[in-house]
């Protein structure tokens, strides 16, 4: 190394006379190959016409888009290109109509009010029958029916309340008997309509109760001792309701009651009251289709319709 800084000159000339003889060698084996690189040139040219296909698929799909522009499509009533969306002023705040965790009037959706067209902020919209259908618009909305429609409504029936169940007592007493015991047919029985001003009646088995529903139908001799050695009879005659199959049993010298059953029911579809007994029937306007009361209570009332179907009537919500 301390050479090359001293001679510096020199190594330079050396460098450069060994790139000089280098290139004379490259020049002379380029020279002595000439004709062999040349002859390669002048072989002929192999065409090929089988150019692969380029995919076009972006191409395609970019001439599609361009004849289908985008359109402005507002979602959930959120306005139009150039209207904003709805809003309303509620105690002083904004509230966004298409809000659905913020109703007007629940449990109905802002939107089914926008979508059917109607006055969102009337105050009793849910109360208003704007088609005079008989129902309200709360009614179309939980039946699914169109408020706009005059032909479509719920059905007549979901307007039928139970207002009250009423009971009319009808009491019966076994005053005596008389007659063989081991020979049921030869037993008279007398029988006493407590409820119904008319003579004691005098009956056997089979015998229909005048004035009432029922038939003598069976009798059992019973008795007890009580806790003075006493005897008491409590004999049992069996009376069957010809209307509905129930049995009543009347035990010997005591009153037994056998209620009928009525529902008065209100229909809201036109204001009427309609008191029907227990397995008696009754038809709706405007259809007049009949329909049967099955059974009541204090709380509801079950009918049966002419497909044999029952249907609960609840009880009419007093304000």
């Amino acid at each position: 190394m301390d050479w090359i800084k001293k001679n510096y000159d020199q190594f330079a000339l050396v460098i450069l006379a060994v790139a000089l003889l280098a290139s004379s060698v490259m020049l002379g084996y380029t020279a002595l190959n000439f004709k062999g690189i040349f002859a390669s040139l002048q072989q002929p040219v192999v065409h090929n016409n089988n150019v692969p296909g380029q995919p076009t698929d972006a191409l395609e799909n970019a001439r599609t888009s361009l004849q289908k522009p985008a359109l402005w499509t507002p979602q959930n009533d959120a306005g139009s290109l150039f209207v904003s969306e709805r809003y309303l002023v509620q105690e002083g705040k904004l509230i966004p109509l298409a809000d659905p965790k913020r109703p007007l009037h629940p449990p109905i959706p802002n939107k089914w009010f926008l979508d059917n067209n109607l006055d969102i902020q009337d105050p009793d919209i849910l109360n208003q029958d704007p088609q005079h259908k008989g129902f309200s618009i709360l009614d179309d909305w939980k039946a699914g029916t169109d408020p706009n429609d005059p032909k479509s409504h719920p059905p007549y029936i979901t307007k039928l309340r139970l207002e009250k169940y009423i009971q009319k007592p009808f009491r019966l007493k076994l005053e005596a008997y008389d007659g063989d015991l081991a020979k049921p047919d030869t037993l008279e029985f007398q029988i006493n309509t407590v409820d119904v001003t008319q003579p004691s009646q005098f009956r056997k088995l089979g015998d229909a109760i005048e004035g009432t529903k029922f038939v003598v139908e069976k009798f059992e001799h019973k008795s007890h001792v009580d806790a003075n050695d006493i005897e008491e009879d409590d004999s049992e005659l069996t009376v069957k309701n010809t209307e509905d199959g129930k049995e009543v049993v009347l035990i010997y010298q005591k009153v037994v009651n056998s209620p009928d059953s009525y529902a008065l029911l209100k229909y809201l579809w036109n204001g009427d009251q309609i008191t029907v007994k227990k397995y008696k029937t009754f038809n709706l306007k405007p259809t007049n289709e009949e329909y049967k009361l099955i059974d009541i209570s204090d709380a509801e009332a079950l009918i049966e319709n002419p497909k044999g179907e029952k249907i609960k009537i609840p009880r009419l919500e007093v304000p």
